[in-house]
């Protein structure tokens, strides 16, 4: 087929032409699978026209079926539902795509279906549906709650899934799977006419695993499915950011905020900046931080986050969009698709954790296909500038992570089932069939299966006493929820991302400023002040899930710290930075300027330790007036490291009675005792073997008390725990108690319990990152493990000795006793 013969292409092409465009031949590729019915993951750059690539391609594929009507005024029904994983996306596509339609003087409507569309909205779409939908995973699964849903899929053409590399790896993308399963339905894979066959395409930024995210997101429709990469060099600069002193101990967190200053003439000189802040915390103060540096920043630059009140980011974001602030201060809020073209350098503060996520983060500035994307990275430590330099490294070598798929969540199964069940309900033969199509389940054996079914109408082997758990009747073979009341509360948490309890905060005068989470609010004391939304708070009183505050002029203020700030470093950038470390040992930095910037530090750990090679093994073994210390530095990221901390302390123990705290971060981590750690050459391999690490993984840590915290999560999603009515939800520590209850039951009664082995399976997935954890094992059994005894400490001991003080001292007296620790080891 010659895509440029078709009608569709030509009043496309000529829509193109008098914009001055001319489509990528990524884009062309599309639309000619698009017309051969054929789907696909769609790769390309940031800013180089992903969105174009399917949506104008359903254009061409309508236009070609209509010639004539076209431009007419009649509905027709949904043509193209696009998935995307952030509210705040749907906007700007919708707005873009609108743009389009009504050039091309077409009727057809685009609407946005999320949890923020109002009532009304809701209601019009039922009445009829525009042929363009916005929708995120969550309120896909509404629809299909909704009774006579397949009718509302049946003029359906294009499933189109945006930044499928984001959902990819998460609950949120095994909702998207069984979705796809279900409007698609299990028909049998071959060459369809258009207007019978349902297309699926991802869209997707640049991912280790290209080929299994496209398995994954086709496994549903049977379709193999064609991979379409675009073949543009972005051009991304790096550039990081000096303190005009490399402090020879260096620790983490405060250096960043010292080099505020730094980054005044970068926004001044450019038309938008945005400065990535890993945390929301952390992004409150380097908001107050850049206003103290430049006072005249006052109304030209915002903060946005994900607890800040929805009307703010909205206002923010369209501020963005024209250009009328000088600088936003953010948080993975705003690191996808969000297509913001005024913005001409990003700021990164502090270690991305990733290479994926600092491209992504790169490519907000210079979001169109020629320009350049400028990026500046700022350390909030010394040592950080050497993940600079891996980054170059791993960005030139085109190293990205891959996003692992997830198996067998039975939580998000469950929630499936029951949500099928309150809408049209479902027979279990035909949904076993489609649901095994699926790359999550495909494992799934009819014994689970049945258990699953058992569990939903009859409470399973453990909760056959309670009807609350008997949700689902089977009627003439059906299964459905009859009862209104399970239905309307089913309705209500479908979804699976699961949080702390949040309260609004307001003033007293009733503006609302956002959300913070229960257990930062439950400390304070009314007259404590706080910052949210860059405005210092003066807290008054609970009332109604809602916490009231009133302005405070006080210049010290707490900021609130939400859960799940520490990400650890990925597997990838922990790779490069042994091979950065590298160079540094073998002394060739001379090219490189973060390594040429870190010889002081490099030149003393030399002299006081050792500097470890990519195939050594560093640990350190020192002693202190606090006690005796082993440092080990995998580099290997924040959980890795925690857990192997862990299972040495473990293993040690075996050896000699001893008990241990530790401390870790992201470089290694340290084990702290009262009397000399027995750890030489005679046992140190044999310490760090990966021999029985399951059993030792299990006997080490409290893995039952991590499985039981896992299982909450686990437990809501499921629709075992009932999250309460908006407005009057259940506190987390009830939250936790009730899931407590039903763990404790399971393990007494069902101990073969689907949802229980999801619990201990998803703790050693991702809070152990057991595969990880069994490949850095094999790695140092390959490597030369280094022991060595410095008199002192080093300055790679010194931010992980740091870190261990933080909990016990508050943010100003740590600075004081760093200072005096920095200043006692510089004199001897």
């Amino acid at each position: 087929m010659e895509i440029k013969k078709e009608i569709g292409y030509k009043i496309i092409n000529k829509w193109l032409e008098a914009k001055n465009f001319k489509p990528f031949s990524f884009q062309l590729t599309t639309w000619q699978h698009i017309l051969k019915v054929q789907s696909g993951l769609v790769n390309a750059p940031t800013g180089c026209g992903k969105t174009y690539s399917v949506f104008l391609g359903a254009l061409i594929g309508f236009i070609n079926q209509h010639p004539s009507s076209y431009q007419s005024k009649k509905n027709n029904a949904l043509q193209l539902l696009w998935i995307t994983p952030l509210r705040a996306l749907a906007k700007d596509i919708g707005r873009a795509m609108e743009e389009v339609i009504e050039e091309l003087g077409m009727q057809w409507k685009v609407a946005i279906r999320n949890g923020d569309t109002s009532t009304t909205e809701r209601a019009k779409q039922k009445i009829q549906m525009p042929e363009v939908l916005i929708i995120t995973p969550e309120s896909l699964h509404l629809l299909l709650a909704q009774k006579n849903y397949p009718s509302i899929f049946s003029s359906l053409k294009i499933i189109a899934v945006d930044e499928w590399h984001e959902l990819l790896g998460s609950k949120r993308g095994v909702q998207v799977e069984l979705a796809i399963s279900r409007i698609v339905g299990s028909q049998e894979s071959g060459v369809r006419s258009w207007e019978k066959s349902v297309l699926v395409w991802g869209i997707s930024a640049t991912i280790g695993n290209l080929e299994e995210a496209k398995e994954v997101l086709l496994a549903p429709i049977f379709q193999k499915g064609v991979i379409v990469k675009a073949d543009l060099e972005k051009k991304i600069e790096v550039e990081s950011i000096f303190p005009d002193e490399i402090e020879k101990y260096p620790w983490a967190g405060h250096l960043g905020i010292k080099l505020a200053h730094k980054l005044i003439p970068i926004i001044q000189q450019s038309k938008t900046t945005l400065i990535f802040i890993n945390t929301r915390g952390m992004s409150e103060m380097w908001y107050q931080a850049l206003l103290n540096a430049c006072p005249e920043l006052a109304g030209s630059i915002a903060l946005h986050h994900g607890s800040i009140d929805r009307e703010l980011r909205s206002w923010i974001e369209d501020n963005l969009h024209t250009g009328n602030l000088k600088a936003v201060v953010c948080t993975a809020s705003l690191d996808l698709g969000v297509d913001f073209r005024p913005v001409e350098s990003v700021v990164q503060v502090g270690s991305p954790k990733g290479v994926a996520r600092f491209l992504q983060r790169a490519g907000r500035s210079g979001h169109s296909p020629d320009a350049v994307s400028k990026i500046y990275f700022l350390p909030t430590h010394s040592l950080e500038l050497m993940e600079a330099a891996a980054l170059k490294a791993a960005m030139k070598e085109n190293l990205i992570e891959s996003r692992q798929p997830m198996f067998l969540c039975y939580d998000v199964l469950l929630q499936y089932l029951n949500t099928l069940a309150i809408s049209d309900g479902f027979t279990p033969d035909e949904l076993y069939n489609e649901i095994t199509a699926t790359y999550c389940y495909r494992e799934l054996t009819k014994e689970e299966w049945n258990k699953i079914l058992y569990f939903i109408t009859q409470g399973g082997e453990a909760l056959g006493q309670y009807d609350d758990f008997k949700k689902v009747e089977i009627e003439n073979g059906v299964y459905k929820i009859l009862s209104r009341k399970v239905a309307m509360r089913h309705r209500m948490h479908i979804g699976t991302i699961v949080s702390d309890s949040m309260l609004k905060i307001k003033f007293i005068s009733g503006a609302y400023i956002g959300v913070i989470e229960e257990f930062f609010i439950s400390r304070l004391e009314p007259g404590d002040v706080f910052t949210l939304a860059g405005k210092n708070l003066e807290f008054v009183l609970i009332k109604d899930m809602t916490a009231l505050v009133k302005k405070s002029a006080a210049k010290k203020s707490k900021v609130p710290s939400w859960n799940g700030g520490r990400m650890p470093l990925s597997a990838n950038l922990g790779k490069k930075l042994r091979e950065t470390l590298n160079q540094a040992a073998v002394g060739s930095v001379s090219d490189i300027k973060e390594l040429d910037a870190l010889l002081p530090i490099f030149d003393l750990q030399k002299n006081l330790s050792h500097l470890p090679k990519e195939n050594e093994l560093l640990i350190e073994q020192i002693e202190t007036k606090d006690g005796f210390h082993l440092f080990v530095y995998p580099f290997e990221g924040r959980l890795v490291h925690e857990a192997m901390a862990a299972i040495l302390a473990y293993r040690i123990s075996r050896i000699t009675p001893i008990s241990f705290s530790f401390a870790m971060n992201d470089y290694g981590f340290e084990l702290l005792s009262d009397q000399p750690i027995p750890v030489d050459d005679s046992n140190v391999y044999e310490l760090f073997s990966p021999a029985d690490l399951l059993n030792d993984i299990q006997r080490s840590v409290n893995s039952t008390e991590m499985a039981k915290r896992k299982f909450r999560d686990v437990a809501v999603i499921g629709g075992l725990i009932f999250q309460g009515m908006p407005g009057e939800k259940k506190k987390a520590r009830h939250l936790q108690s009730s899931a407590s209850l039903l763990f404790n039951v399971f393990s007494e009664y069902d101990t073969n319990n689907l949802l229980l082995r999801q619990a201990y399976q998803e703790v050693l997935d991702q809070q152990m990152e057991e595969v990880r954890l069994r490949d850095m094992l094999e790695r140092i059994q390959q490597s030369a493990i280094v022991i060595t005894f410095p008199q002192q400490l080093t300055p790679f001991c010194f931010p992980i000795k740091v870190d261990s003080m933080r909990e016990d001292l508050s943010s100003e007296k740590l600075e004081d006793r760093v200072k005096k620790m920095q200043q006692q080891l510089e004199a001897e």
